[in-house]
C-alpha cells in the first residue's frame, strides 16, 4: 500500500475566500420538472479542480494520505445486531429498534422489524488503524446469512463503494474522534446512485437506479399511515460527513438525519408533485427546482430541534449566497471527479467541493461558518465547555423523553464517506486520496499515529 505520511506545511488564504463572501440569498422556487443532465464526460475522466486552500494562520502537516492500494480485510463472518441497549450500535430513540418508531406504529412496526434479521461487520483500515469500515447486510429469510451486503473493494487504487441493494450499507470512518481542529479530504469518482438519463427517470430496466418496487422499510413511514413509503424517490451518497456521536455506523436514514454537524452529499429525488430539492442556476441568479445529481454543502442548524422524520433544518451554501434549507451549490456531472473538504479551525466549520460542475464549470466552491454564527450549528461543541450561550437546548418526548443539547453535554467529531443508509440507496461510488492534517504544532490524538 502506499501510504505517504510526511509533513506540509500550508499557510494561505481563508477556505471561504475561493468563493467569495456569501450574502443571504432571497429567490423563490420555481416549478417544473428535473432538467436533462449534460452529455457524460469523455473517459479517462478529468483530474478535479484543486481543493480550497487551508484556513489563514494555520499551518497544518499531514498525517495521513491513504490511496487504498491495499485490499480490504473484510471479516468472512457476521455479526448479528440484536439491538437493545447492549448492542455496541445503541444510540437513541432513532434506533433501529427505537422508541419513536414503537410509539408511532406499535405492532405494526414490531412485525416489520421481525421480518428480518440484522447483520454487521466493523474492521480496521489504514496505517495503525486509522480508519473503520462499518457494513450492514440485511437477512430477509432469516436464515442466519444476509442475502447481500455493503461492502468496500480496493479497485485500481480506489476504495469502491457496492450498495447491491438498498438494504445494504457500508461507511467508512476515521476511528477515533477528531480533534478540536483538522482537515479531513477525499476525492469522489464514478457516482452511480441513480438520477435520469436524458430527463428520464426510468432507464436501463431501473428507477432511479432501482429495481422499482424496493421499500423503506420499516422505519419510514409517515405520521398517516404506518404504510412503509417507496424507497425509489431518493437515491444518492454520503461524500463526506461529520457526526457527533461516539460510533457512526449504517443506520435507518431517520437517525443518521438526527446525528450530523456538516455534511456534503447527494439525493436524486422525484415525486408526482416533483422534486423537494432546487440549485441555483447562475443564469436565473435563483434556485431552480431539480432533482438530478444536486451536491450539497451544509450546516445543520442548531437553534431548534427540527422535525422528528427529517432531522434539523439547515443552511445551505451556494454561489447566490446563504440559504435556508434545500437550495444546493450545483450538480455533479458523470464520470467526473471531486474532491471535497472539511476542516474545523476550533471557531468554525469550512466545506469546499472542487470539482468541474454542471452549472459552474470546473471551480472550486468554498465556505465557512462560525460555530455560533446564526444559526447556531447542531452541536458543534467537542468538550462541554465550548457550549456558550445563548444555548439551545429542548426537551422533547418521541417515544422516550429527553433533553436535545443539555448544558454539560459533548459531541465527538468523527468523518465518513459512503452509504449510511439500511433503507435507502443502492449503487457505487469510487473513493480515493483521503488525507487527515492536522495543526504543525499540535501533536496526533489517541488512534492517529
Amino acid at each position: 500500500m502506499r501510504v505517504f505520511v510526511r509533513l506540509l506545511v500550508a499557510l494561505a488564504f481563508p477556505l471561504a475566500a475561493c468563493s467569495g463572501p456569501p450574502a443571504r440569498g432571497t429567490g423563490g422556487l420555481r416549478g417544473g420538472a428535473p432538467e436533462p443532465p449534460p452529455p457524460p464526460a469523455p473517459d479517462p475522466p478529468q483530474q478535479p479542480a484543486p481543493a480550497a486552500t487551508p484556513a489563514a494562520g494555520v499551518r497544518w502537516r499531514l498525517v495521513h494520505h491513504e490511496t487504498f492500494d491495499t485490499p480490504f480485510q473484510e471479516p468472512a463472518a457476521w455479526t448479528e445486531d440484536t439491538y437493545g441497549p447492549a448492542s455496541p450500535y445503541h444510540v437513541d430513540a432513532f434506533d433501529d429498534d427505537g422508541a419513536f418508531f414503537i410509539t408511532r406504529a406499535g405492532e405494526t412496526f414490531r412485525q416489520g422489524l421481525r421480518r428480518f434479521r440484522s447483520f454487521r461487520k466493523s474492521f480496521s483500515y489504514g496505517e495503525g488503524g486509522w480508519l473503520t469500515v462499518e457494513l450492514y447486510g440485511r437477512d430477509s429469510d432469516r436464515d442466519g446469512v444476509p442475502e447481500t451486503g455493503g461492502r468496500f473493494e480496493a479497485a485500481g487504487g480506489k476504495a469502491r463503494l457496492v450498495s447491491a441493494r438498498h438494504y445494504d450499507g457500508a461507511i467508512l470512518r476515521s476511528t477515533r474522534p477528531l480533534p478540536a481542529r483538522y482537515r479531513v479530504e477525499v476525492t469522489v469518482s464514478n457516482i452511480d446512485f441513480g438520477g435520469p438519463r436524458e430527463g428520464r427517470w426510468r432507464h436501463g430496466g431501473k428507477v432511479n437506479g432501482y429495481d422499482g418496487d424496493e421499500l423503506a422499510d420499516p422505519w419510514r413511514f409517515s405520521n398517516e399511515s404506518t404504510t412503509p413509503l417507496s424507497a425509489t424517490f431518493g437515491n444518492g451518497v454520503y461524500f463526506l460527513c461529520i457526526t457527533d456521536y461516539a460510533r457512526p455506523a449504517p443506520h435507518n436514514n431517520v437517525l443518521i438525519h438526527h446525528h450530523r454537524k456538516v455534511v456534503m452529499d447527494t439525493d436524486n429525488n422525484f415525486g408526482d408533485t416533483g422534486p423537494w430539492s432546487a440549485v441555483w442556476d447562475p443564469a436565473t441568479g435563483r434556485p431552480e427546482q431539480d432533482g438530478a445529481r444536486y451536491v450539497s454543502m451544509i450546516w445543520l442548524r442548531g437553534d431548534a430541534f427540527g422535525s422528528p422524520w427529517n432531522g434539523n433544518r439547515f443552511t445551505s451554501y451556494t454561489p447566490g449566497g446563504w440559504q435556508d434549507g434545500p437550495i444546493f451549490v450545483d450538480k455533479y456531472l458523470d464520470r467526473e471527479a471531486y474532491v471535497f473538504t472539511v476542516e474545523r479551525d476550533g471557531r468554525g466549520y469550512a466545506m469546499s467541493a472542487a470539482g468541474t460542475f454542471h452549472h459552474g464549470g470546473r471551480t472550486t466552491y468554498a465556505a465557512r461558518r462560525g460555530f455560533r454564527e446564526p444559526p447556531v450549528t447542531w452541536h458543534y461543541n467537542q468538550r462541554p465547555d465550548e457550549y456558550e450561550a445563548p444555548r439551545h437546548n429542548e426537551t422533547v418526548t418521541f417515544g422516550e423523553t429527553f433533553e436535545t443539547w443539555p448544558e454539560g453535554s459533548a459531541y465527538p467529531d468523527h468523518f465518513f464517506f459512503g452509504d449510511p443508509h439500511i433503507n435507502y440507496y443502492e449503487g457505487t461510488a469510487e473513493f480515493d486520496d483521503l488525507k487527515l492534517y492536522l495543526p504543525e504544532e499540535e501533536g496526533a490524538p489517541e488512534g492517529l499515529p
